[in-house]
């Protein structure tokens, strides 16, 4: 009697639970399908609050020498560089593709002077010729700040983004050397003034001097203090390519001051006295400059 009463009671108690299961597990999918478009699931890297990059490159820099000195020097170069280091990408508005970009990158330059000096002295004075070649090595190392601006699925590509960017830059000039070979022929003259060359008498000596600092060296490539400065800014400009993991970018970067730049003691310029003579003016001339105004870049990486 007792066990007819139970059963009822049990089977009541389990098609509830059952029930009461049921009407839980529906609850469950729903609060999961709510969260599910809450949150937004990336479908790029880029698309991400934050990513990085790995990258080299090439690096291209027109630089001027001029010297004002004892002995004048007006040389360009065209110096071929390699980059290597690493950006991060920082998105800083929610509703827009808008992205802060902060990195470092290594570089070394190379590159001889376009042209060499030559001088030939009379036959008063020997008659020799000297042949005046320059190269210029540089280390540096360069820490960008850029905004950008992203463009998705250019031209319809699905993961192909263009990012426009703009921003500044500090450069710290790790080490910078300019080299000088000197190459010596021997001429004689005949009686008709016609120059032979001596036979198998030619000399070549090479030296080096830090644009980084002041040698003791007299010469004439380093008479005038060549010290450079450790940093400079400039400004850059450019456009960089993400597609899936792979990246592409290319910039102009423009120095906004230069490598180095020294004043003579008493100057350049002068003006005219009341007794007819020139008097310097202090401080007013610019007898050394290095300028690398003009730069551009050409860069490949790997998105992660």
């Amino acid at each position: 009697m007792n066990l007819m009463k139970i059963m009822p009671a049990a089977l009541l108690l389990t098609l509830s639970l059952g029930a009461y299961a049921q009407d839980e597990d529906e609850l469950l999918n729903e609060s999961v399908e709510e969260d599910s478009t809450e949150v937004a699931v990336p479908t790029s890297l880029t698309d991400r609050k934050t990513f990085h990059r790995v990258q080299i490159g090439y690096t291209g820099t027109f630089a001027k020498y001029t010297n004002f000195g004892y002995s004048p020097d007006y040389h360009n170069y065209f110096l071929n560089g390699i980059s290597v280091g690493w950006m991060g990408d920082l998105r800083i508005a929610k509703k827009i593709g808008l992205f802060l970009e902060l990195g470092a990158m290594f570089s070394f330059h190379t590159g001889a002077s376009r042209g060499d000096s030559i001088l030939t002295y009379p036959a008063s004075q020997g008659g020799d010729e000297y042949v005046h070649h320059y190269r210029v090595n540089a280390l540096s190392l360069t820490i960008p700040v850029n905004i950008n601006y992203q463009f998705k699925n250019v031209f319809g590509v699905k993961d192909l983004t263009f990012a426009p960017f703009i921003g500044a830059y500090a450069r710290f000039n790790v080490m910078a050397k300019r080299s000088e070979t000197e190459t010596r022929t021997f001429y004689t003259y005949n009686p008709d003034g016609s120059r032979v060359v001596v036979p198998g008498k030619t000399e070549e000596r090479e030296f080096t001097a830090s644009l980084m600092s002041i040698d003791a060296d007299k010469r004439a490539i380093e008479r005038k203090p060549h010290t450079g400065r450790l940093l400079q800014a400039g400004a850059q400009v450019g456009l960089n390519v993400y597609y899936k993991h792979y990246y592409a970018g290319l910039a102009y970067m423009h120095d906004l001051t230069p490598f180095a730049r020294h004043y003579s003691e008493d100057g350049l310029t002068s003006k005219t006295t009341p007794q007819g003579g020139n008097l310097p003016s202090r401080g007013t001339g610019c007898d050394m400059e290095i300028s690398t105004r003009h730069n551009f870049a050409i860069t490949a990486g790997w998105i992660f």
